[in-house]
């Protein structure tokens, strides 16, 4: 197989596999969860968002292919889009759900996903919620080069993403009457703000992380292209 179909097969996969997963949730999960049930559904986690993010972003990659394969025209300006979301929203909030989910699940699940939950959402739902986010994005930047952004732009992009989302908690909060992650509640306003911190690092180092497996993946012709720009 061609690498050109290989990486169309995979992403009609992908796509197909997450439209799937949203169509079971929202015929047999959502109206079960309890949390789903008030203050805007799903849209209170970042899990929901970013895995929306993932259906949103692969369905965009199948139609480029399909406007480049079948259309024969060019999707450059999709393709640039593509390029900036999976480097400053979709990797290092990939890896945040991942590490952090699985992390505090490691420490004490209840805090994160009840048991309760395991009832509600088979474990093939969790893991293409939690797991996968992150080994799809890796396999998509290692058959297609996705040229990463300035590291200012990248990491304004992330950083940014990740204000907006506090803050959006902070509203849940305050208008809703309630965390949208259990553990927040046991929080101290100062184990809150440390909280933040640490999450707001380990987000800026996994936007360089994306940086570097791409540049693993992709040396060559980073090195090439960042030359041209300078010349």
């Amino acid at each position: 197989m061609a690498a050109r179909e290989l990486v169309v097969v995979q992403r009609v996969v992908v796509f197909t596999v997450y439209v799937y997963a949203w169509l079971y949730d929202n015929a047999n999960i959502h109206y079960r969860q309890p949390g789903r049930k008030i203050f805007w559904g799903a849209c209170k986690y970042l899990t929901q968002l970013v895995f929306m993010g993932h259906t949103v972003f692969f369905g965009s990659c199948v139609l480029a292919d399909l406007i480049e394969g079948v259309l024969g025209k060019k999707a450059a300006g999709l393709r640039k889009v593509q390029d900036y979301v999976l480097a400053s929203v979709l990797f290092p909030m990939s890896m945040i759900v991942t590490v952090v989910f699985w992390g505090m699940y490691a420490v004490d699940r209840e805090l994160i996903f009840p048991a309760a939950l395991d009832k509600i959402i088979p474990p093939w739902v969790n893991h293409v919620w939690h797991t996968t986010v992150v080994p799809v994005l890796l396999l998509e930047m290692y058959l297609v080069h996705h040229r990463h952004p300035s590291r200012q732009a990248g990491l304004t992009g992330a950083v940014t993403v990740g204000i907006v989302y506090l803050i959006w908690v902070l509203i849940v909060a305050q208008v809703g009457g309630f965390w949208v992650y259990p553990f927040m509640a046991a929080m101290s306003n100062f184990q809150f703000f440390l909280f933040c911190c640490f999450v707001a690092v380990i987000g800026c180092s996994f936007y360089l992380l994306g940086e570097f497996c791409n540049k693993i993946f992709w040396g060559s012709m980073e090195t090439s292209r960042k030359g041209k720009k300078r010349a």
